[in-house]
């Protein structure tokens, strides 16, 4: 009955502009409050894990260094802008709320950061031309990798020791991860055909364990097997290049609404508050005009032939539903900050990832134009 739910209802639901993330999370939390079933789940646990790991392994395969190479002068300004107006809203929401300065960080991240790999996903509905798609993908990964290592910072620097040992791991990861795939290409692929998803699937899982176990999240391993895959000619400019992305498009397409119906499982009746409304409402009333405001100064001053496509690039930058959850569970757990505040960050990044449905019209696929 899940499974014949989740991954219909959210899918027909799509018709209306409500984003399968925001219909499988509903579901969710739908689930905890009435029924009060699949609470600590294994296999919903396991479904979750993989959505998550292959949607940024997904996201990091995206990435086209040459891409960002050519344009690093403009990108780079943008993402030193973007770390400013984090750092600052950090400083704010640590004198507002009383918060430390690690939480108030990752609280400014969870608002500010789009999420790449829902807004990568999302392109394809909307009439965007191809130069637009190029500069919202650009902008989205840039602020994404510069977002990844600030959480890493944030959530390693309470002791050196801690913050050294996961940096070496990482660095091993970084290290390690072209061997591995010099080996599979070399001993496995030639023997195994059609393995090359399955491989990435699996790597990208348990180095997603791996960094979760180190502190940091599930998306730290990820993206990283992402970002080093994508960097092989394999799997971004040899002729099963595009099969090998769309075939792993379906399968985070397929599973990804597992992580979002698991994280509704945790919204608990408490995060349900006026406070919290309220909280979100002048979250989306601040920061939308802030990071609107953010993307148009960066088109302008560095980008200027963009600059008739700034209210589309801008608006479709603005999802950040699952950096917003990811964050807000991390803050949950590890820092326990107020209620009130983990609920108005959800309201915010709920409401703020439905923009770009209300404000585009959706293209149908051609195959049913």
């Amino acid at each position: 009955m899940l499974f014949s739910v989740l991954l219909l209802l959210p899918k027909i639901l799509l018709r209306f502009n409500i984003p399968v993330g925001i219909s499988s999370l509903f579901l969710g939390v739908g689930t905890a409050l009435t029924l009060g079933w699949f609470k600590d789940d294994q296999m919903i646990l396991m479904l979750s894990r993989l959505g998550i790991t292959s949607l940024f392994l997904f996201a990091g395969m995206e990435i086209e260094i040459d891409e960002l190479r050519k344009d690093a002068p403009a990108l780079s300004k943008s993402i030193a802008k973007a770390v400013v107006v984090t750092i600052a809203s950090a400083i704010f929401f640590s004198w507002a709320f009383g918060l430390h300065l690690r939480p108030a960080i990752i609280l400014a991240l969870a608002i500010l950061t789009p999420s790449t790999g829902f807004i990568l996903n999302s392109l394809r509905n909307y009439g965007f031309t191809e130069d637009q798609e190029y500069w919202i993908r650009s902008k989205a990964i840039a602020k994404e990798i510069a977002a990844i290592v600030m959480l890493f910072v944030a959530l390693q620097s309470e002791s050196l020791e801690q913050f050294i040992f996961s940096k070496g791991i990482l660095i091993f990861l970084v290290l390690f991860l072209p061997v591995l795939f010099k080996f599979f290409f070399k001993v496995i692929a030639p023997y195994a055909p059609d393995s090359e998803v399955g491989f990435l699937i699996l790597v990208a899982l348990i180095c997603g364990v791996i960094t979760k176990n180190i502190g940091t999240y599930y998306l730290v391993g990820a993206f990283i097997v992402g970002v080093i895959a994508g960097q092989f000619k394999h799997f971004n400019n040899s002729h099963k290049a595009d099969d090998i992305l769309d075939h792993l498009r379906m399968f985070f397409s397929f599973f990804i609404p597992f992580y979002f119906y698991s994280t509704g499982l945790t919204i608990t009746s408490d995060l349900f508050s006026i406070k919290g409304l309220a909280l979100g409402l002048g979250f989306l009333i601040v920061f939308i005009p802030i990071r609107i405001l953010t993307v148009f100064s960066s088109i302008k001053f560095f980008i200027k032939d963009n600059w008739k496509d700034r209210y589309p690039i801008a608006t479709a930058l603005l999802p950040n539903l699952i950096f917003g959850l990811v964050l807000a569970s991390i803050l949950r757990e590890r820092f326990q900050i107020d209620v009130y505040i983990i609920s108005g960050l959800i309201v915010y990044t709920i409401l703020s990832s439905v923009i770009p449905g209300i404000v585009f019209k959706k293209t149908p696929p051609e195959s049913f134009v």
